[in-house]
C-alpha cells in the first residue's frame, strides 16, 4: 500500500519534471520537510537527557544494587522533566517509507534514468561505480551521529558511545553498497536534509548562547 502510494507519487512528479530521479528528490524533500517537527522534537528530548545526566547519574548510584527502583525513579524523572519516546518516531517512521520506496522504485519503468546519476543506466540497478554509495554513507553517517556521540559522552558512556558509532556505520555500510541507485539517492538527500538541518539548529543555540548570557 505505501510502495503502491509512493511508486504514484513519484510518476505524478515525474509527469511535470520529466526525470525520475528528480521526483524521488522533490518526494524526499517533502517527506523530511513533513519529519521536521518529530525531528526537532528528538533532539529537544535529547537535549533534556543531557541537561538531566547528573541527576541520572545520582540515581543510578543510589538505586545501583536496586535495578528495579532504579528504573522507576529514571521514570519519574523523565515524566517530571517531560522526556517521552516521542523524539524516537522519526527514526521509526523513515523504515516504512524507505522499504516503500524501494518496492515503489520497482514498480517505475525499467528504464527510469535521472540527470542526476548520468554513470547509472537505471535507478532499478545500484551504482557499481559505488560513487553514491559512498557519498550517501558519508552524509548519513556524520550528522546523523554526531547528536548522538554528544548525546553518550554527556551522560558518561563514552565506550558505550563508540560502540553505537561503529553498529551504525557497519548497518550503513552494508545497506548502501546493495540498494538500487533510487533508493540511494532518497538515503542521500535525506542525508543531506539532516545535516542542513543539524547545522541550522546548532546556528540557533549559538544565538540564543549569548542572548541568555
Amino acid at each position: 500500500m505505501i510502495a503502491q502510494g509512493i511508486r504514484q507519487t513519484i510518476e505524478w512528479i515525474y509527469s511535470f519534471c520529466g526525470d525520475y530521479g528528480v521526483a524521488i528528490v522533490l518526494l524526499t524533500i517533502t517527506i523530511r520537510v513533513l519529519m521536521v517537527p518529530l525531528s526537532v522534537q528528538q533532539r529537544k528530548q535529547m537535549k533534556k537527557q543531557q541537561e538531566l545526566s547528573a541527576q541520572m547519574e545520582e540515581l543510578k548510584r543510589k538505586y545501583k544494587k536496586n535495578p528495579q527502583k532504579q528504573n522507576e525513579e529514571l521514570q519519574k524523572l523523565y515524566q517530571e522533566k517531560g522526556i517521552g519516546g516521542a523524539g524516537c518516531l522519526l527514526s521509526f517512521l523513515q523504515f516504512p517509507v524507505m522499504l516503500g520506496l524501494y518496492h515503489g522504485i520497482q514498480m517505475i519503468e525499467a528504464s527510469g534514468t535521472t540527470v542526476l546519476l548520468p554513470w547509472v543506466s537505471s535507478l532499478l540497478l545500484r551504482d557499481t561505480t559505488l560513487l553514491l554509495p559512498v557519498a550517501t554513507l558519508v552524509v548519513q553517517f556524520l550528522p546523523q551521529t554526531y547528536p548522538y556521540i554528544r548525546h553518550f559522552q554527556a551522560l558518561g558512556l563514552q565506550k558505550m558511545s563508540w560502540k553505537v558509532v561503529l553498529m551504525m556505520l557497519a548497518l550503513n555500510s552494508t545497506f548502501v553498497f546493495v540498494i538500487p541507485s533510487g533508493v540511494g539517492l532518497y538515503y542521500f538527500v535525506s542525508g543531506v536534509f539532516t545535516a542542513a538541518e543539524q547545522l541550522v539548529m546548532n546556528l540557533k543555540g549559538m544565538q540564543r548562547q549569548p542572548a541568555q548570557a
